[in-house]
């Protein structure tokens, strides 16, 4: 089975009011992940939803990067957007520590391939859960559902609107495309998060890629075995099924992790749709809320 399909089923989506104020409210929610592991950590999705104080919205899934410090300017990115009328819901991705075990965070997480791809697997998978979610809700407009993401979640974020027509429109922040480029292109070198291989065995691998791309040009996704399964997590991969679709990237200018080229290489793959450059460096600028608060904003609002 392609690794992003699922069971669909009635699955309970638990909400507590965690606070309220004239501009929106804020729940937290509790459900189960269509993607059972072998720790009851990984079984339950944890996530906070930010309500406008209107009575129809859009909505916005925000997924935070690599690591726990990128949940907080999604959250408030989700606080901005919920005051401009746009509902926005973060959960906590498989790669959270509180979805997590000890023993299974940090490196032995990010050094393990195999694990790597069945934690993205997870989080794609899990966003396109809070889509069947959104449809049983009156009060979300439908056709304006999209997500949004920094970094591995903005990677993440773009993957699941390729493979889910529901999702209307996507901003993906500080992300890229070619793993290779993207792991051996930028100012750090050898930022391989979730791989293992050499520079050398990366680049024999990706030597396969471009004829991977034209078959599943020619017979899709679901009909093509990779060369390796971090094809299947590249978003380059998936450009094919984002084209003609309202996109808009946010990279950074002084961006040390993502380097200018694969944010090129993705932003052409895509046939070119809006691409904001903002100061700082990966972690500088997707911290900079307010900043893409007002982009977002000013693209749902153009579409």
């Amino acid at each position: 089975m392609f690794p992003y399909n699922y069971v669909k089923s009635e699955i309970p989506f638990e909400l507590s009011l965690a606070g309220k104020s004239s501009l929106r409210a804020h729940y937290e929610v509790k459900f189960s992940s269509a993607c059972r592991t072998d720790y009851p950590e990984g079984n339950n999705v944890f996530a906070d939803y930010f309500v406008p104080q209107n009575t129809e919205f859009p909505l916005l899934i925000i997924s935070h990067g690599y690591g726990d410090a990128s949940l907080a300017p999604c959250l408030t990115l989700a606080r901005l957007l919920a005051k401009n009328g746009v509902a926005a819901f973060v959960p906590y991705l498989p790669f959270h520590s509180h979805r997590l075990p000890a023993g299974r965070q940090g490196s032995m997480l990010t050094g393990d391939a195999r694990m790597w791809f069945e934690i993205n697997r997870r989080a794609i998978i899990e966003i396109r859960q809070v889509v069947d979610w959104a449809y049983t809700r009156e009060e979300i407009i439908k056709d304006k559902i999209g997500v949004t993401g920094i970094s591995l979640g903005g990677m993440i974020s773009s993957i699941a609107m390729a493979v889910d027509k529901r999702i209307k429109e996507g901003v993906f922040v500080t992300i890229g495309g070619n793993l290779e480029e993207l792991g051996w292109g930028n100012k750090s070198m050898g930022n391989q998060v979730g791989h293992n291989c050499t520079r050398e065995e990366c680049r024999a691998v990706y030597e396969q890629y471009p004829e991977y791309l034209l078959k599943i040009k020619k017979a899709g996704l679901e009909s093509v075995k990779p060369a390796k399964e971090c094809f299947l997590i590249d978003p380059l991969t998936f450009a094919e099924y984002l084209r003609e679709r309202p996109v808009l990237m946010i990279n950074g200018k002084d961006d040390e992790v993502v380097s200018p080229r694969s944010t090129r290489i993705l932003w052409e793959a895509c046939r070119k749709p809006p691409l904001t450059w903002i100061p700082g460096t990966h972690s500088g600028a997707y911290a900079q809320s307010i900043i893409i608060n007002d982009r977002i904003v000013e693209f749902l609002n153009s579409i």
